[in-house]
């Protein structure tokens, strides 16, 4: 027979029926009390501990939604990457460079990118040099005072979008956009990029 006990009463009462033929030493009905005591003020404990991170994830995150969110934010959004920013009008919001939409195919390390309704821009750092790495149907563009490339459909890293390849000094920055034409990325990145 197993002891459900509601309260002290009821589980000394329990054990005075269950141990009425024993005959327990001094005490021993106090130390199983003062154990079930601990334990239920260690149950209490943990709940409570648990509502506290709960609380204190859901808050800062709660808080992160509001600030972070559209209605409350107005003015261009940067992409800032190594050296780099790129300006983008206000209706973009940053966004996980990992778990971007047009982050298909980008194994990069270091990335930012940026989504507003239906378009993605992405900006990753290449290790190598545009003019030696871009296939040979790319095409070469201007952008502001940069060389860069137009590279072709299926080019890293967003997939089926439009990717810019801009030749720099440590090494490449790539900037693919889905949702957008070739001509649109080409003058979003020459009105928004700079260096510092």
């Amino acid at each position: 027979m197993s002891i459900h006990a509601d309260d002290e009463f009821n589980l000394r009462l329990a054990m005075m029926s269950e141990l009425d033929d024993v005959t327990p030493r001094d005490g021993l009905a106090d130390l199983v009390i003062a154990r079930y005591r601990k334990s239920r003020r260690r149950r209490f404990a943990g709940v409570f501990g648990l509502f506290v991170v709960v609380a204190g994830i859901g808050v800062p995150i709660g808080f992160a939604g509001t600030a972070g969110g559209t209605a409350a934010r107005s003015g261009p959004v940067a992409l800032r990457l190594g050296s780099y920013t790129l300006t983008l009008p206000d209706r973009y919001h940053l966004s996980d460079a990992r778990t971007a939409p047009c982050a298909t195919g980008a194994g990069a390390g270091q990335g930012a990118a940026a989504v507003a309704s239906g378009v993605c821009v992405l900006m990753i750092l290449g290790p190598g040099r545009a003019d030696q790495g871009v296939p040979r149907d790319a095409k070469r563009v201007t952008v502001g005072h940069y060389r860069a490339w137009l590279a072709p459909p299926g080019y890293a890293p967003s997939g089926d979008g439009t990717t810019l390849v801009i030749q720099g000094d440590g090494g490449d920055l790539v900037i693919g956009a889905s949702g957008l034409s070739r001509s649109a990325l080409v003058s979003l990145v020459s009105a928004g990029l700079s260096a510092a």
